[in-house]
């Protein structure tokens, strides 16, 4: 396994895990090809589609799926990750787990646990914390659901490099799941990295359908 593919799965594990613990005070994988998406860049895109959910993705990007806390990903759980085939980014992953009990709040506070504790990265700067309602011109969701997101930047200590990304947290009461979602990308020159950063999380959220 990987050096991303260790941070995800820890991000994942505290992040989902924290989300049941919380809500109680109030508050690897096999590659997989799915059809192309049915959109006007249907030749640019594809639709992941499993586990009662889907989302799109560029089509040349590889999808590994992985058990959470199980051996393997099922309607209960799992960890979707998504990224080009020989570079480790842009990448996106998703977790998720069944429960009636959940806390954004400290959900989102317990995946930045997850990406400070892991081995190469130096530091971490979060921003803002923002509340929204996700839903998106292909959701199904009449009222949306309540969501948190932040980005952060982080530098790894042996390269020096700089990455960013947004880390959000979502529940569907619909189908009692509370969901992650981590994207992870290089910094680029041009000073637009949080812009950009969050131009792709909201393509992948804006395509995100929880299937009841």
């Amino acid at each position: 396994m990987n050096k991303v593919d260790i941070i995800l799965k820890t991000i994942a594990v505290i992040l989902l895990i924290t989300f049941v613990i919380l809500s109680m005070v109030g508050c690897g994988g096999k590659a997989q090809t799915d059809a192309p998406a049915a959109t006007a860049q249907a030749e640019e895109m594809r639709t992941f589609s499993k586990y009662d959910f889907s989302f799109q993705c560029p089509k040349e990007y590889l999808i590994w799926q992985d058990g959470l806390l199980d051996d393997e990903a099922n309607e209960e759980s799992g960890l979707i990750q998504v990224a080009p085939e020989e570079e480790k980014f842009p990448l996106f992953a998703v977790s998720w787990i069944r429960t009636w009990q959940y806390g954004l709040e400290g959900g989102l506070e317990a995946g930045f646990e997850g990406v400070n504790n892991w081995e190469g990265i130096g530091a971490v700067t979060k921003g803002q914390v923002v509340e929204t309602t996700k839903t998106g011109h292909r959701m199904l969701y009449q009222h949306g659901h309540r969501m948190l997101y932040q980005y952060y930047t982080a530098t790894t200590i042996v390269q020096g490099e700089t990455v960013y990304g947004i880390v959000g947290a979502f529940y569907c009461p619909d189908t009692q799941r509370a969901f992650s979602v981590v994207t992870m990308e290089k910094t680029l020159a041009g000073g637009e990295n949080q812009e950009q950063a969050l131009s792709g999380f909201e393509n992948y959220i804006d395509s995100f359908v929880c299937h009841s």
